[in-house]
């Protein structure tokens, strides 16, 4: 499994047996694995919702921007690639978490929350899908990870990565 965090999340987590923590967080870099045969990625990202809890990822909305199958297609996959079941959501009694369905706005620094109630989404992120898509287009599953900041507050996202840490053992748990 290869992991993809935002640069400013820091050393959450060290590489270890069977888990590739990459410090590049990019489309090129999602290719590159899947050009070593990876087919399961765990990418996280900065979010807002509405109670400012983790999240995982069971669909997405991608209404602005281009994304990353914009273009001449990539030899990883079909050029029109299904998308359908691309998620992977755990079904750990161990975790206790929320999932829901992400949209992408263009920077959710100017993001109002206003989106939140205007179209069916249960958090908005700018970055993070671009890399989930690339992934799914390759044909790997996706567990997308959002630390999500409220509406309700001017806080940051937690910096507890203690839900990361008991996510990651549970996976790499089932793997053995």
């Amino acid at each position: 499994m290869y992991c993809f965090f935002p640069g400013d999340w820091g050393d959450i987590i060290p590489s270890q047996a069977g888990i590739y923590v990459s410090n590049d967080y990019s489309v090129t870099a999602i290719r590159d694995a899947l050009g070593n045969k990876e087919n399961l990625f765990l990418i996280g990202a900065d979010a807002i919702s509405e109670n400012g809890e983790w999240l995982v990822v069971k669909d997405h909305l991608s209404l602005f921007d281009s994304g990353s199958l914009v273009g001449p297609n990539n030899p990883v996959g079909p050029r029109f690639p299904n998308l359908r079941e691309m998620y992977i959501v755990p079904d750990s009694v161990n975790l206790s978490f929320k999932s829901g369905i992400v949209m992408r706005v263009p920077d959710i620094r100017f993001s109002t929350g206003a989106e939140l109630k205007a179209f069916p989404c249960d958090a908005l992120v700018s970055s993070g899908l671009d890399l989930a898509i690339a992934a799914a287009h390759g044909g790997a599953k996706v567990i997308f990870v959002l630390n999500c900041k409220s509406t309700n507050s001017g806080t940051k996202p937690s910096r507890n990565f203690s839900f990361l840490n008991k996510l990651i053992q549970e996976l790499k748990g089932g793997e053995e």
